[in-house]
């Protein structure tokens, strides 16, 4: 009988290639749980302390029936009628939402996808202030952490808006589909933004442009000097905005409704008193009853781009600009009574 040592060895020998990767593959499948429970506790973690954070300068959230989940690639926080309660431009507000989930994908926790399900409701103590807010889908999408926000993205579909606003008795809006995107320039604090709408329906926008057709809009540009630290409020937000010498530059920008045409570029800012002041240059047609709507006599419009000689080459299209001064609104060389009021 020959001896089976030299065999055993030699098939020990060929096989020894698979250890490596069965040692790795045990050490992942043992270490990636562990890795996301102490993640998903850190995440829960950072959310409590936040929450803590908040109610510190009197915004309470709370947050019923907190799961964690996610397991394997993701961590995932949801909670049924998400509650806010705090001060809100010196008001009380109270506002909830009936459903929301937030996935951060592993390992880069620092991005954030947000599911948010209808309805949306929010009311101030004093009743000045009450909406409702209904959508399709609606998600929020975030990068970088709290102070230092890198990218923010709003996106939604079939979202309708409903109640009553300060002066106004009625707001009431709907869109086929709302996109909002904030992106850090790391550049003089600043952000680009982009604010778009389509097939929406404003009955006072509606209304002042005399229209019963869909409505599309969008505005986009950059923002300079943000700072998203320290600021509570949106009147100090502001504030620090203005006196750092913040300025809102907008590269495109138009609205269109069937024949109405409005399309402006320029920048703005913020005097002494809170109110907008800057220079937008801008092309519009169709806007002759809105004027008449806001104390404007569209003959003075014409005169005065006569006057500016800017005519448009014989199209129906006014080339004229838009100037924000001592809070009122000139459109070319004529000074309007439209007022401006202050933001805060």
């Amino acid at each position: 009988m020959q001896p089976k040592g030299p065999k055993t060895k030699q098939r020990l020998n060929a096989y020894s290639w698979l250890l490596p990767p069965v040692a790795v593959i045990t050490a992942v499948a043992i270490g990636w749980p562990v890795f996301w429970y102490v993640t998903s506790r850190q995440t829960a973690a950072a959310v409590t302390a936040w929450m803590t954070h908040e109610a510190q300068f009197g915004r309470a959230w709370t947050c019923p029936n907190q799961k964690i989940g996610g397991f394997p690639f993701s961590v995932e926080i949801s909670c049924a009628n998400l509650l806010f309660q705090g001060k809100v431009l010196g008001k009380t507000l109270t506002g909830t939402v009936r459903g929301f989930r937030a996935t951060s994908p592993l390992p880069r926790t620092g991005n954030v996808l947000a599911q948010l399900d209808p309805p949306f409701a929010a009311k101030t103590s004093d009743g000045t202030f009450d909406i409702s807010m209904q959508w399709g889908e609606l998600f929020l999408d975030l990068e970088g952490r709290p102070g230092a926000l890198e990218r923010l993205s709003l996106s939604g579909n079939q979202v309708r808006l409903q109640g009553k606003a300060g002066g106004m008795d009625t707001v009431d809006g709907a869109s086929g589909d709302v996109n909002v995107v904030l992106a850090r320039d790391r550049h003089d604090n600043a952000y680009d933004f982009m604010v778009s709408f389509n097939q929406g329906s404003i009955p006072a926008l509606n209304s002042l442009l005399d229209t019963q057709l869909p409505i599309d809009m969008q505005v986009g540009g950059r923002i300079s000097r943000v700072d998203l630290r320290g600021a509570e409020t949106l009147r100090e937000f502001l504030e620090n905005w203005r006196s750092a010498n913040g300025h809102l530059e907008i590269t495109t920008g138009w609205l269109t409704s069937g024949h109405i045409i409005f399309d402006a570029t320029g920048g703005l800012g913020l005097d002494g008193q809170h109110r907008v002041n800057g220079k937008l240059d801008a092309s519009f047609a169709g806007l002759d009853k809105a004027f008449r709507q806001l104390g404007v006599d569209p003959a003075l419009i014409t005169a005065g781009q006569v006057l500016s000689g800017l005519l448009g080459g014989g199209t129906k299209r006014l080339n004229l600009p838009l100037t924000f001064s001592e809070g009122f609104l000139s459109i070319g060389p004529v000074r309007t009574q439209i007022q401006i009021p202050p933001l805060y």
